[in-house]
């Protein structure tokens, strides 16, 4: 045995010595005799060679960094997203997972590979989640349904689920969204509808009430008021000539008031039917209307010096008897607050704000502090140092009727300066 080893290495040692020797051979016929020159520069192109290797190796070991560095950060993306995510192939096992879908579904993820998603749902939904599946790998397109996950010592929660089948067509990834919170406000927006829904009938109820106890009043009003004004009247008829001059002003200053009172309960009546008068809409030329107002009010008082500005061809769409109603109250105002002026302006038209259409009523009479605007369209309520005839319910009548219209009314001035009012109509 010993001298078969030593053959052996012998042999070895041939075979170099003779490898070696062919080598040598090749070498001296492929390669002349280099001189030093050649030599330098072929020890310089190794050098160089040398250097760029290792700068090679050096962007490869930046490169290999990178990609380790954003596949750990894509992971942690992955494992640690709001959303659990899921891989499952086409019988449902799961097959990957992040560690949001594992908690999710309550188990760790070394336990969750390899079980199938149809054991974390309960019976009645795992038909559902089988035909969504099915459609998941037919349709290639994403497909959404929802469940409830059962977990051992967990109560039931449901889930969005959301699928899309790989190119390969073997697996499926899947995006699992706990719908618990939304469903808890789906829960709480519709029980507070049904509240609002409660309170809105509450109170139209009772403004129905409102009304119809505000119309019955201004009835029951209107009697005794007619029964005074005729006892007074019949008392300056029979006893005339024993009345003197005093009661005669107290008897005027009755017949005086009750006009009033009868008018403030006509004021009353309408302000009740605003809100029940059913609507016919139609072409309105608010502009003709506007004429026709000024034209009433200039009969009324010739003597006024009022110059009107009446743009032309103003139409909309709306109850012609409310819009005159409307007309009649905001031109009426503006005829009113411009009577100290010695030339009273009042003007008619329409512009653009807030890229909608908006009619408006201008004049120069005294304005008011903007700080007292929110007054203007609550019933009998009057500005400061307002002293003007009225009952001060028609600005909001005209908001009663702007808001049946699908609009708004609201004014803009400065004390001493002109006033404007503005409204807007839907449609």
């Amino acid at each position: 045995m010993a001298v078969d080893k030593n053959t052996s290495l012998s042999a070895a040692t041939e075979l170099r010595r003779q490898a070696e020797e062919r080598l040598r051979a090749k070498t001296a016929a492929a390669l002349p005799p280099r001189t030093e020159e050649e030599l330098r520069r072929l020890v310089h192109e190794l050098e160089v060679h040398r250097i760029e290797l290792e700068m090679q190796n050096e962007e490869l070991r930046q490169a290999r960094d990178e990609k380790e560095n954003a596949l750990e950060m894509y992971t942690d993306l992955y494992d640690f997203a709001p959303v659990g995510y899921l891989s499952l192939d086409r019988d449902g096992t799961v097959t990957a997972a992040n560690l949001t879908g594992a908690d999710l579904l309550g188990i760790e993820r070394s336990l969750l590979i390899g079980r199938r998603f149809g054991s974390f749902l309960p019976e009645n939904t795992l038909a559902i989640f089988c035909e969504f599946l099915r459609k998941v790998f037919t349709s290639q397109a994403k497909e959404s349904c929802e469940v409830t996950l059962t977990r051992e010592g967990h109560p039931s929660h449901p889930v969005q689920i959301e699928a899309l089948a790989c190119m390969s067509g073997q697996e499926c990834r899947v995006a699992m969204i706990d719908i618990s919170m939304r469903r808890q406000m789906e829960k709480k927006i519709a029980n507070l509808h049904n509240e609002l829904a409660a309170r809105a009938s509450e109170l139209e109820t009772a403004n129905i009430e409102l009304e119809a106890f505000n119309y019955s009043v201004s009835h029951d009003l209107r009697k005794p008021l007619t029964i005074i004004t005729g006892y007074c009247q019949a008392i300056e008829e029979s006893y005339a000539d024993q009345l003197d001059t005093r009661c005669r002003e107290y008897f005027q200053k009755i017949n005086g008031e009750t006009l009033s009172m009868n008018r403030l309960i006509d004021t009353l009546l309408n302000f009740s039917r605003i809100a029940r008068v059913d609507m016919h809409r139609v072409t309105v030329d608010l502009s003709q209307m506007a004429q026709e107002v000024v034209m009433e009010l200039k009969v009324s008082a010739p003597e006024r010096r009022v110059m009107f500005r009446i743009a032309e061809g103003i139409v909309v769409n709306g109850d012609a008897g409310l819009l005159r109603i409307v007309l009649d109250n905001i031109i009426g105002n503006a005829w009113k607050f411009t009577g100290n002026r010695s030339e009273g302006i009042i003007e008619f038209g329409m512009m653009k704000t807030e890229g909608k259409p908006a009619v408006f009523v201008r004049d120069n009479g005294p304005g008011f502090d903007m700080i007292h605007a929110e007054k203007l369209f609550l019933p009998f309520q009057r500005l400061p140092g307002n002293d003007m005839d009225g009952c001060g319910i028609g600005l909001a009548i005209v908001d009663r009727i702007v808001r049946r219209h699908g609009g708004r009314v609201w004014a803009e001035s400065k004390p001493g300066q002109e006033s404007t009012f503005f409204f807007t109509l839907d449609g």
